[in-house]
């Protein structure tokens, strides 16, 4: 399989996303390295933001209290509920062992092991595996990249709620068998986009995050500026064992990213030296 058809996997995999996006990341050849877990990674860096987002007299700010519920978040294993578009999701993941699954209403899944990520289109039993880091946009804006991965990896997801603005308390929040507090925020990516070029829509996005009496993400919306749209993730019953195994040998065959286009931090795949660039499709 070449690199064309499996950025056409990748597309399918989720294919719902605000006008003009392209979901595809860039591929880069990295340096071998120590494979983290994300979440993992990223506890000192919440720990620094925490001591910087502390208000006179001790009180966390909301922000801080929203950093804090994503560490917590990724501490156990959990289930999820997506909403994208026409299209709904279910998963688990165990950030713990490193594995996730998640599958689509038409029969499309993709699953996460260590550091690889196999991914079947609807009506086939033929998977594409290849590393995870392929399938993490990891230039585009914050409200590109978090309505792309809330479906396809909300572990990765829940870390663009770091750049997150305009954090306050909402109020009081409640589910099935929780309680907590409700947040408000702002994803601005005006800044990283360039308006001229795709119609002069802003890619802003504004949400909501529910966080339980025990620190952890329940509930995510995201409602984005341009045209409406709004992406929910659920989260619940944690502590729940995941189990995924990879698919069998014979139905998977490898990425080529030998060829894949670049997608930069103001949406616009690059084109040849020549022509001109245009907003993703």
């Amino acid at each position: 399989m070449d690199e064309r058809e499996f950025r056409a996997l990748l597309i399918k995999a989720t294919d719902d996303r605000p006008p003009g996006l392209d979901p595809m990341p860039v591929i880069r050849r990295k340096p071998a390295r120590v494979l983290i877990p994300a979440l993992t990674t990223l506890a000192v860096a919440a720990a620094v933001s925490l001591i910087v987002l502390v208000f006179p007299g001790g009180q966390p700010s909301a922000q801080a209290q929203v950093i804090a519920a994503i560490e917590n978040t990724g501490q156990e294993s959990y289930r999820i509920h997506t909403t994208s578009g026409a299209k709904t999701f279910e998963g688990a993941f165990d950030p713990a062992q490193h594995v996730g699954v998640i599958t689509r209403n038409d029969g499309a899944e993709t699953r996460f092991i260590g550091d690889l990520v196999y991914i079947k289109p609807e009506n086939t039993d033929q998977w594409t595996v290849a590393p995870r880091d392929q399938a993490i946009m990891e230039d585009a804006p914050a409200a590109i990249a978090l309505v792309k991965l809330a479906p396809l990896d909300p572990q990765e997801a829940l870390q663009e709620l770091r750049s997150a603005t305009d954090v306050h308390e909402s109020g009081p929040a409640t589910g099935t068998g929780w309680t907590g507090q409700r947040y408000t925020l702002s994803l601005a990516d005006a800044g990283n986009l360039h308006p001229a070029k795709i119609g002069g829509e802003s890619m802003a996005a504004s949400g909501l995050v529910d966080v339980d009496d025990q620190g952890r993400v329940r509930h995510l919306e995201v409602t984005f500026t341009d045209n409406g749209q709004t992406n929910i993730l659920d989260i619940s019953d944690f502590g729940t064992p995941v189990t995924v195994t990879a698919p069998p040998a014979d139905q998977t065959e490898p990425a080529n990213p030998n060829t894949e286009k670049p997608i930069s931090k103001d949406g616009l795949t690059r084109k040849p030296i020549g022509e001109a660039d245009k907003p993703t499709k």
